[in-house]
C-alpha cells in the first residue's frame, strides 16, 4: 500500500494533484473527444472492464421513476456524466460532480449537473445526502484513501449505494520499480513529466513490436508470476515496470496514460481485502466487487 514521494506539506500535494488533473483533462489533450470517438478503444479502460456500466444502467432506471441523486466524487473529465445522462437524460436525475482540478469548464453539464471545484477529502459544502456515491480511478489519489472512504460514506442516504475503484497492488518487482520512477518523475513540472512518459510509451511500444514469447512453467508466489505463456510486453509490463501503449490510441494518448500514473503525488495500490475492511468499518454491505489486473471495484449499499 505504497505511494512514493519526497515528503512535502500537505498543500503543495493538493496544488501539485490540481494542477496535474487541469493537464490531463484540459480540452488540449482532447482524452474526452477521443473516448467519445472512439467507443472500442475505450474497452481497454478498465472504466469499461468493470461493472460500472451496469450500475449506471440501475441508476438511470432508477431516475426515470423517482427522483434519485448521484454525487460523483473526482468527477474527471465528465465521463460518468455522459453516461448517466446519455439520451434520453432520466427525467428525474440530479447529478452533483466535484473535482479538485481546474478543468471543470470542459464538462457539458445537460442541465441536470452541478460542479464544484472541491476536495473530495471533504464534505460537500452542500451537506447533502445521496442515493449513489460514485468514486471511479481516484480514490487512490487522495493523501488518506481510507479516510476518504468514510467521507463519502458519511454524505450517504440511508440504503444508498457507494461504488469505488481503486489501484490493484501489483507484482513485488513491478511496484518496487514503479514506485522509484515515481519518485522521480512526481517533482517534475507537468510539461516535464508528460514527455518523459512518452519514454515510457516509446518503450511498450517497441516491446509490442517484438515477436517473441516467454513461457513460465510454473507458478512464482514469492514474484507475483503465475505460470503460462506471456508474449514479451505483457510480461515486463504486469510484473516488472508500467510502459502503457495501446495501437488503437494516439501516442499522445498512451502518454497521458503513462503520466497518469507515474506524476500524481499520490498513487496507493490495494489487495481486494483491504478495501473489504473499509466497508465493514463503515457497516456497509458489499453488494458487488470485481477486479481487472489495474483495478478493484467495490460496490457497497448502507443498512442504516
Amino acid at each position: 500500500m505504497l505511494a512514493v514521494s519526497p515528503r512535502r506539506d500537505s498543500m503543495q500535494d493538493n496544488q501539485q494533484t490540481a494542477d496535474h488533473y487541469t493537464k490531463q483533462w484540459s480540452s488540449d489533450l482532447g482524452f474526452r473527444s477521443f473516448v467519445q470517438q472512439n467507443a472500442e478503444a475505450a474497452k481497454a479502460m478498465p472504466s469499461r472492464q468493470l461493472p460500472w456500466a451496469e450500475l449506471f444502467e440501475r441508476i438511470r432506471k432508477q431516475a426515470s421513476e423517482r427522483k434519485t441523486s448521484v454525487y460523483d466524487a473526482a468527477c474527471g473529465f465528465g465521463d460518468i456524466l455522459n453516461q448517466l445522462a446519455a439520451s434520453p437524460v432520466p427525467a428525474n436525475l440530479e447529478y452533483v460532480g466535484a473535482d479538485i482540478h481546474g478543468a471543470l469548464d470542459t464538462i457539458e453539464r445537460f442541465g441536470i449537473a452541478t460542479l464544484f471545484n472541491h476536495d473530495i477529502t471533504s464534505e460537500l459544502p452542500t451537506r447533502q445526502q445521496f442515493d449513489f456515491i460514485v468514486c471511479r480511478a481516484a480514490i487512490h489519489h487522495t493523501p488518506s484513501p481510507r479516510a476518504t472512504f468514510h467521507t463519502l460514506v458519511r454524505q450517504l442516504a440511508p440504503g444508498g449505494t457507494i461504488a469505488i475503484t481503486a489501484y490493484a497492488k501489483k507484482a513485488p518487482m513491478r511496484e518496487a520499480v514503479d514506485d522509484v520512477l515515481r519518485a522521480a518523475i512526481i517533482p517534475m513540472p507537468n510539461d516535464e513529466a508528460f514527455a518523459t512518459a512518452n519514454q515510457l510509451t516509446a518503450l511498450g511500444r517497441d516491446l509490442q513490436r517484438s515477436q517473441g514469447q516467454i513461457t513460465i512453467d510454473n507458478d512464482l508466489p514469492f514474484l507475483g508470476i503465475k505460470a503460462g505463456t506471456y508474449d514479451i510486453q505483457t510480461f515486463i509490463y504486469n510484473h516488472f515496470i508500467k510502459c502503457w501503449h495501446n495501437p488503437a490510441f494516439s501516442e499522445q494518448h498512451c502518454d497521458l496514460v503513462n503520466f497518469d500514473w507515474y506524476h500524481p503525488p499520490f498513487a496507493f495500490r490495494y489487495k481486494r481485502d483491504e478495501l473489504r475492511e473499509w466497508a465493514a468499518s463503515c457497516g456497509l454491505e458489499i453488494v458487488n466487487e470485481a477486479s481487472t489486473e489495474a483495478q478493484h471495484y467495490l460496490e457497497c449499499r448502507s443498512s442504516r
